[in-house]
């Protein structure tokens, strides 16, 4: 089978999005294998078509987890296809696993990039987890979103040494197919994101993750009971995140941020 794929960049959380039609149950197996052909790549994506009304494409993510930086690379590769005027700001529904509904993707073609941001799912709930570590448990808080459970952990409170092997066990307990943990430095407004996908058993330190940023902004909120605007800094670079905060709850949640397209690639691959 020869497979079309483009290498997109959405703040160095570096995609591929999957362009010739996969099943399902195969894509877990293709994403393996790009994966290992690909060693920039952080994480797989597949192109379907969307089957909601008003919807221009379907996004499934290789874990069948939310990913918002993956949503806003599709926007960014739909306006490309499209032939988006530089300037052009266009406001795109999309399908993606993981969300109960339809996703809001607004992309603006600029000079060198696009600039995207994504109105985000919101939490199923926003808590605290009693998690093992050496010696016993500690709470931590834990933001669930559809498909993908982010825990946030000080910075100076875990090696990144262990927190892989660390991570893997977690995501059994939290009965999630992706699970994130966040090395966070509420000082420096910081973290170092680390994504588990159970699916294809692949844990791997992203330079940028939009859940991640948005898992840190819904838990502020909910912590400080007010709206926030935060520039998430990570290694590749930030992630700009809005919340409003109305009646006691979380009601709106964003994300925005750059996308870079790369060439279209060609692969054959056997099954």
């Amino acid at each position: 089978m020869e497979l079309e794929y483009t290498l997109i960049d959405p703040t160095k959380n570096i995609t591929l999005l999957v362009t010739t039609p996969i099943q399902r149950a195969l894509q877990p197996q293709v994403a393996g294998y790009l994966l290992r052909r690909e060693k920039a790549a952080e994480q797989v994506a597949f192109l379907e078509q969307a089957q909601t009304a008003g919807c221009q494409a379907r996004l499934q993510m290789m874990g069948g987890e939310f990913c918002g930086n993956a949503a806003m690379s599709l926007g960014a590769w739909l306006c490309w296809e499209q032939g988006s005027a530089v300037g052009e700001n266009r406001t795109l529904l999309l399908e993606v696993s993981g969300a109960p509904e339809p996703v809001a993707c607004t992309v603006t073609p600029v000079r060198t990039c696009y600039l995207g941001t994504v109105a985000m799912p919101l939490p199923e709930r926003v808590t605290t987890v009693e998690l093992p570590v050496a010696g016993g448990t500690a709470p931590f808080p834990a933001v669930f979103f559809p498909g993908i459970c982010h825990v946030i952990v000080p910075a100076n409170a875990m090696k990144k040494s262990e927190a892989e092997d660390r991570l893997r066990h977690w995501a059994a307990r939290l009965l999630s197919g992706a699970a994130g943990l966040l090395l966070w430095n509420e000082s420096a407004s910081s973290m170092e994101p680390l994504v588990y996908v159970q699916e294809t058993d692949t844990a791997v330190w992203e330079q940028g993750c939009g859940s991640g940023s948005a898992a840190i902004g819904a838990w502020l909120t909910v912590r400080r009971g007010e709206n926030q605007c935060l520039s998430v800094r990570q290694p590749g670079g930030a992630i700009a995140v809005t919340t409003l905060f109305a009646d006691g709850k979380l009601t709106s949640l964003t994300i925005s941020g750059t996308v870079h397209l790369g060439r279209k690639k060609r692969t054959n691959v056997v099954f």
